[in-house]
């Protein structure tokens, strides 16, 4: 993976962050090549996971003297990864190649991690954390609204057909019984001129 990561750098001319190439190794690559075809569902989840923790991460940065917030770290955004999939299992990290997980651990066992920066950390986790709970529950539950509404709405579509299904029938069998004689237009009146011409005729018979 770390080959990969180089040749793709290479490609882009510029230093990828870990959610540019998890993208770059986890799209769809077949033509016609669709950025929102992921290789598997899990992919596409943690990907999502993780933008939003990062995105609360930088969100909760003090702001520099130039009113920015500073840019995350190649081991921050390892470290947002890491709680994103659960942490590693076995040593393994998904998503991490065997040699930037290795770095990463290798990196914090040489830093150390002072009392403070952990109840930061663990702060922030915890309150992403409960974020993305809440996320979910609220886009579970307007899932669960929405078809209501639309098994609702379904339901009145069916019994309107129903309702004009029987209607039409009724009408047909009725039409067919002679309940409803159909009316006949009238003959139409003779013009004018010809009533006077007749009138005139019958009176010199007589």
């Amino acid at each position: 993976m770390g080959d990969t990561r180089r040749h793709l750098e290479r490609k882009l001319g510029r230093k990828m962050s870990h959610d540019e190439f998890f993208m770059g190794t986890h799209i769809r690559k077949k033509a016609p090549v669709d950025p929102t075809r992921w290789v598997e569902d899990r992919a596409e989840t943690t990907h999502g996971r993780y933008k939003i923790n990062l995105e609360e991460y930088t969100q909760s940065l003090p702001l520099n003297e130039q009113g920015e917030r500073p840019p995350i770290s190649d081991e921050e955004e390892k470290r947002i990864w890491l709680s994103t999939v659960g942490g590693p299992k076995k040593g393994i990290a998904y998503g991490l190649s065997d040699k930037s997980f290795r770095r990463y651990r290798a990196g914090l066992q040489g830093i150390g991690t002072s009392a403070q920066g952990e109840t930061i950390d663990s702060s922030a986790i915890s309150s992403m954390e409960e974020k993305i709970a809440k996320l979910t529950a609220e886009l579970e539950e307007t899932k669960a609204r929405e078809k209501k509404n639309f098994d609702t709405l379904q339901g009145h579509l069916e019994r309107r057909d129903k309702q004009f299904d029987l209607l039409q029938g009724q009408l047909a069998n009725l039409l067919a019984c002679g309940a409803f004689p159909i009316p006949r237009s009238p003959p139409p009146s003779p013009p004018a001129g010809d009533e006077g011409s007749r009138t005139l005729h019958e009176d010199g018979a007589t």
